[in-house]
């Protein structure tokens, strides 16, 4: 999700997802690939042979940083790889680790997860039930075929609610004091094709609410956060008006909610680099963390696996669950993937998890340099294949 922005003399905030227009002129080649080797497995060896490919992949993301004729990277504040569930590289650029980053649309695969579990304790029925048994409190606001709209539906961005814009704006139901009544009443466009829509995963978030009777975060930090580390007290949860902006960009831990109280579904969490990576280990780990099972494994496998076609997306081909489907090089993987180059990416094959944050802020005037593909390509290039299976 995005920033501020100003249009005539109105402010008003814009929560805006990138899915693609940012182009990637700025992004010089990179570094050759670094050679596949019959080197025994990372996972194998002690931890001076993980420092120096840390410093590799430091040298190689320094190289590249040089060689780009745009300003494209700006921004950077951070990365982080591990293989194997073992450090690798920890990296940070005019950012500290305990820092929080807006992972803006990586938002939308934490909802996902928490509908995953929610989905395993009962408490959602199945992918197969209807808008109007999920949210039976907003019948009034759809019409038949938006009551007849499937969790799966909604799932894998496939409902045809209010797609984000060309520009990567959302549409008119953010300007309303009731969003998730605003996107049900505008309707859907048709069903069946993938439509990127931040409205739809905001949707996800309110059917969490009813499912659980309780807000969003409440039950993000009893079933995922707090068995994963994730310090999310004290919380900042501001309203998403344009005079909560200063608020926002002060706090650590933060999570907007909407004028009901929801906690903003698309976009806008923020997290630690190191937050980003527990999640992303998480998936790698089938679920578990110390051996205890925080996400159905199930979940995690069919969330990452491609569920429908995305066509010319610019982060993966494939969809599931709210994650990207994707591949690094020859190798398939899966990522959460936020505007401006918030990127958790699992490369399976290589028992690889790589996060990059941004600095992205409320700021209008913030001028948005890298789109995230960026850094896929730099996972794919450099990253990845040192990174010995």
């Amino acid at each position: 999700m995005g920033r501020f922005l100003v249009r005539g003399r109105r402010a008003y905030l814009v929560w805006v997802v990138a899915i693609g227009a940012l182009t990637l002129a700025g992004c010089t080649a990179a570094p050759a690939a670094a050679p596949e080797t019959s080197a025994p497995s990372l996972c194998q060896q002690d931890a001076s042979a993980l420092t120096a490919v840390g410093l590799q992949i430091s040298a190689d993301l320094t190289a590249e940083f040089a060689n780009s004729y745009t300003d494209q990277f700006h921004e950077f504040r951070a990365l982080l790889v591990s293989a194997c569930g073992r450090p690798v590289l920890e990296r940070y650029d005019k950012a500290t680790a305990t820092d929080h980053h807006n992972v803006a649309s990586v938002t939308k695969s934490v909802v996902s997860t928490l509908v995953g579990i929610a989905l395993a304790e009962g408490l959602i029925g199945g992918l197969d039930d209807k808008l109007a048994q999920l949210l039976p409190e907003h019948a009034a606001d759809m019409s038949p075929t938006v009551a007849s709209l499937t969790l799966r539906q909604l799932l894998t961005m496939t409902a045809g609610l209010d797609p984000d814009r060309p520009d990567a704006s959302v549409g008119p139901w953010f300007q309303s004091t009731n969003f998730v009544g605003s996107i049900l009443r505008q309707g859907s466009q048709g069903t069946g094709q993938f439509g990127y829509s931040s409205a739809t995963t905001h949707v996800l978030a309110a059917v969490l609410v009813h499912a659980t009777g309780r807000p969003v975060l409440d039950y993000a930090r009893e079933k995922l956060f707090d068995p994963l580390g994730i310090q999310t007290r004290p919380a900042v949860q501001p309203l998403m008006v344009p005079a909560s902006a200063a608020e926002y960009d002060a706090a650590g831990f933060a999570w907007p909610v909407d004028h009901q109280g929801v906690n903003f579904g698309p976009g806008w969490l923020k997290l630690t680099p190191a937050d980003m990576l527990k999640l992303g280990q998480l998936y790698l780990d089938g679920g578990q963390v110390n051996g205890h099972q925080v996400v159905p494994a199930q979940w995690v496998n069919d969330a990452t696996t491609a569920q429908v076609t995305t066509g010319s997306q610019p982060y993966g081909a494939d969809y599931g669950y709210q994650w990207w489907v994707t591949n690094a090089g020859a190798d398939p993987a899966f990522a959460a993937v936020g505007f401006g180059g918030q990127l958790i990416e699992v490369v399976p094959n290589r028992h690889l998890v790589v996060v990059f944050a941004t600095n992205l802020t409320a700021d209008p005037n913030q001028v948005v340099r890298a789109d995230s593909r960026a850094y896929e390509l730099m996972v794919e290039r450099f990253i990845a294949p040192r990174i010995t299976p």
